[in-house]
């Protein structure tokens, strides 16, 4: 439960007794879906996750990869936005913003930024931030930090 000035706020995930742990597995669903070429498939499954928990920032990561798949740009960078938002210290969060960024001629560098920060990170965010970086740098440049 969330209080917004003197309203508390419950999702619906709450009312429903819905635990993170469910939420998780439908994510990993999710992700699953999206891992096996079904995005729309993906997409259900997340628009539905983000309606009943819409403060549940890797759901939202996760559906601004659902979107990027499906040529939905300025759906991804809405919910890149939402989920760093939300989760401004979770790699999957940053790295989603930091990719949606990069798309963008004006904000290239704050996601060239973003990127090199997720660089020094063990995982699959580090790992794909590092590559970005070497795909983004200039020939014959060196894309550490």
């Amino acid at each position: 439960m969330t209080t917004l000035g003197a309203v508390e706020t419950t999702t619906l995930a709450e009312a429903m007794g819905m635990t993170q742990e469910l939420g998780d597995a439908i994510a990993r669903i999710a992700a699953e879906e999206l891992e096996g070429g079904r995005p729309e498939a993906a997409r259900t499954i997340l628009d539905g996750l983000v309606v009943t928990n819409p403060r549940d920032g890797l759901a939202w990561a996760l559906l601004s990869r659902v979107h990027r798949a499906l040529g939905q740009p300025l759906a991804g960078r809405f919910c890149a936005e939402v989920a760093f938002k939300l989760a401004p210290d979770e790699p999957a969060a940053m790295l989603v913003r930091a990719e949606e960024l990069l798309r963008e001629p004006g904000e290239r560098s704050l996601g060239l930024e973003l990127m090199a920060s997720l660089s020094s990170l063990a995982g699959a965010a580090g790992d794909r931030a590092r590559a970005l970086l070497a795909a983004a740098a200039p020939t014959g440049a060196s894309a550490d930090p």
